[in-house]
């Protein structure tokens, strides 16, 4: 490690083989850093809870920083001037930041909070690129901020692009949509597998193809809190089901909407409180003295603090599309048939 000024919390861990090289290194209560890694930034900032994977490389010129609970997969690739995430994101693994040209004035990245973003994702920073708020993004979408060809001259009459490009808060990128320079995603729109966006979209439409046209603009209605609190009691009777898949007992308790769950010496208590027609209920999943309370009303909450089995119930909510906000991502728990062999 060569740091020039260094504030490191209680709990860090840093991997072995790891090479760290900043003028001003902060690493909040808790963070991780993989082993193997070799990352150089002139700040270099990770925020509590928030995780580097092994064997990643980055060279950030001024400053990269992840947010509270943000993870950054194995295997990551970051060549930029700044590298910016948010609170509570998940980037999957072998991220590339890079591919031509990414050393340049422009090349920024900021990514907001609570964005879940696939594995094999490249981002060419020529230009900025802005990702906002609880945005999706697939396996190997690709986001590019320049194009041109040498052979094709723009004194021939060819055409070079240098643009940044924005994808709005709540926008979903489908498997390997590919983003042009200049083109903004707007907010709540989704496009779909394989399209390829070549000028900008409205906010809150599906788009589709090669290039990317609006198909038709999205008309969500929320659920009334009946439909909810039905929503609430498929999602976890799904959940005790996927429970007993991992290895993990579930009995019915001795009152309604009650279970106990047990895996080896842990046990829990799970109860479902139905609302009261103006809402859907909550779960309160506890664990010795510790009980953690996901309320299912908008907007979408957690009290209390989330040990192995909450964080389970989190990560199962997060799949079926309820988000709940939280100061770290959420793992579910390892299957059992998985667990035996990587043990």
């Amino acid at each position: 490690m060569r740091a020039g000024r260094a504030v490191i919390g209680e709990r860090v861990r840093i991997g072995p083989g790891t090479v760290i090289v900043t003028d001003d290194l902060v690493l909040g209560d808790g963070a991780v850093v993989g082993g193997g890694c070799d990352l150089r930034s002139s700040r270099l900032e990770l925020g509590p809870g928030a995780q580097v994977g092994d064997g990643s490389r980055w060279l950030v010129a001024d400053r990269a920083r992840l947010g509270a609970g943000t993870v950054v997969d194995a295997g990551a690739e970051v060549t930029c001037r700044e590298f910016l995430a948010g609170d509570g994101t998940y980037v999957g693994p072998r991220l590339r930041v890079g591919a031509g040209a990414s050393m340049e004035e422009g090349s920024v990245i900021t990514i907001g909070d609570r964005c879940q973003i696939a594995p094999d994702v490249l981002i060419n920073p020529t230009e900025p690129v802005v990702i906002g708020d609880e945005v999706g993004i697939s396996a190997q979408v690709a986001i590019w901020t320049h194009g041109y060809h040498a052979g094709h001259p723009v004194r021939d009459g060819h055409a070079a692009a240098f643009a940044g490009v924005e994808v709005a808060s709540g926008a979903w990128l489908g498997f390997r949509v590919t983003l042009l320079p200049g083109v903004r995603v707007g907010e709540g729109t989704i496009v779909a597998a394989t399209a390829t966006v070549t000028r900008s979209l409205p906010a809150v439409v599906l788009a589709a193809g090669v290039p990317a046209k609006v198909r038709r603009h999205l008309e969500p209605a929320a659920m009334s809190a009946e439909q909810r609190g039905e929503a609430v009691d498929v999602l976890v009777g799904g959940w005790l089901q996927r429970l007993l898949f991992k290895g993990l007992a579930v009995e019915p308790g001795p009152r309604p909407a009650r279970w106990t769950v047990s895996q080896d010496a842990s046990r829990w208590q799970v109860a479902l409180h139905a609302g009261d027609g103006s809402g859907p209920g909550v779960v309160e999943v506890t664990g010795g003295e510790r009980t953690a309370v996901f309320d299912f009303a908008e907007p979408l909450a957690v009290r209390g603090v989330l040990d192995d089995l909450g964080h389970d119930l989190r990560d199962h909510c997060r799949r079926a599309t309820w988000l709940f906000p939280y100061s770290g991502n959420s793992r579910g728990m390892v299957p059992e048939r998985f667990a035996r062999l990587l043990g």
